[in-house]
């Protein structure tokens, strides 16, 4: 089968031919449908990430079909009401199954996880192995191809409002910095809480021209940040950093009110300074990652009842450095779903 893999930081990607998976004990062989291009697949193929184990096929926003199973994967198959060939979204956080964590229901934060793209091979492939049934989440009709964004781009933001809502209070006021594919559903989902005044800042007009159609009361080009309190009537009570790096979370910081939240979601590698001189008294920091497995089952409820838009741009899988570069650029207004030739 084909797969994009990453050798090493910096080098280019490489589409090879490798052995087909065949799944062992609980393992569930998926035929890919297609695998979203995340900004973080970007940072993962072009920098050092320590978490990533290489060499590696990318890829962690799956959907696709079941199309193959282990001996020992039958039982939870038949609980989870799974067959062969039933479009599924892959969760990512596949844990221990054990720690306190895993028991609490948030996987995605296991010390001994291993996720698709990072330490296991991901989606940007014809097939992958999940390690048992319980990270397929079923989506039944609904495209897989459109779903695939769901994995990441959809849950990501949701997790990250949901943990933020104590800050989200009527007349709250609201910093989104980043209108990329997370940042477009989390627009959405903070639009959903009554009573949000709600800015935008981005570096293109053109998705501060979509922030509008999805509600956002106010967009910010870069530069204009003497508009931030002019325009939300003072700093933001929660900022959501969807970019993260050096510059973004500086802005994020110096705009957030005292006692405030700023969430970084986007994983660009930036830092900030953390002083009492920088920080505004009593303002929290607090990052997140993926979401649980309870919410990408939220997430595709809402996206099965057309509770949400979003934009999918189809390229081949075999294009996969293309879409990086146009990531890159800036030259994406939704999310790029590569496709396999097999899918």
């Amino acid at each position: 089968m084909l797969a994009v893999r990453s050798h090493a930081a910096g080098e280019p990607l490489r589409l090879e031919e490798v052995p087909l998976p065949e799944p062992a004990g609980t393992e569930i062989r998926v035929r890919v449908a297609g695998c979203g291009v995340c900004h973080t697949d970007l940072h993962i193929a072009r920098t050092n990430r320590l978490r990533v184990e290489r060499p590696i096929t990318l890829g962690h926003e799956i959907a696709g079909w079941i199309d193959a199973s282990g001996p020992g994967a039958a039982a939870e198959l038949r609980r989870a009401r799974l067959h062969d060939g039933d479009a599924v979204v892959i969760f990512g956080g596949w844990g221990c199954g054990i720690c306190a964590q895993c028991v609490a229901g948030d996987e995605q934060r296991c010390d001994a996880g291993t996720s698709p793209g990072f330490q296991r091979d991901g989606g940007y492939a014809e097939y992958l192995l999940v390690p048992s049934a319980r990270p397929l989440v079923p989506i039944g009709e609904f495209d897989p191809v459109e779903a695939a964004p769901l994995a990441d781009a959809g849950v990501t933001p949701w997790r990250a409002v949901q943990r933020a809502t104590p800050w989200l209070v009527p007349d709250a006021r609201v910093l989104l910095i980043g209108l990329g594919g997370l940042g477009q559903f989390a627009l959405q989902y903070l639009r959903r809480i009554p009573e949000l005044t709600i800015a935008v800042r981005e570096l293109s007009p053109d998705k501060l021209a979509l922030a509008d159609e999805l509600g956002a009361d106010l967009g910010l080009l870069d530069g204009d940040e003497s508009l931030v309190a002019l325009g939300l009537g003072g700093p933001a009570d929660v900022v959501f950093d969807f970019v993260g790096n050096d510059s973004t979370l500086d802005y994020a910081v110096r705009n957030v009110a005292p006692g405030g939240l700023v969430s970084m979601v986007g994983e660009a590698g930036g830092r900030f300074e953390f002083s009492f001189d920088h920080v505004p008294v009593e303002a929290s920091i607090t990052t997140t990652a993926w979401g649980s497995l309870a919410d990408l089952r939220e997430v595709v409820r809402l996206a099965r009842r057309g509770r949400m838009r979003w934009t999918v741009e189809r390229m081949a899988l075999r294009d996969a450095a293309a879409a990086h570069d146009r990531l890159a650029e800036g030259r994406v207004a939704g999310r790029i779903v590569l496709v396999p030739s097999s899918g």
